[in-house]
């Protein structure tokens, strides 16, 4: 995950089939990249850029 349009990369928190996200305080947006990859050497890789956005209300 990234907060900063893919400038820097954290790794999330996995947990079973599900992602966990930890969003920093304040408004911005979220762009993710997953990779996997299997047994036989093939591999995929897939970035999206603002992926969403983040919206605090209060």
């Amino acid at each position: 995950m990234s907060y900063d349009d893919g400038a820097t990369w954290a790794k999330a928190e996995v947990k079973g089939s599900q992602v966990v996200l930890r969003h920093p305080a304040g408004d911005g947006f979220v762009s993710l990249r997953a990779r996997s990859g299997d047994l036989a050497g093939n591999a995929v890789e897939q970035t999206v850029i603002r992926a969403y956005r983040i919206v605090t209300t209060g």
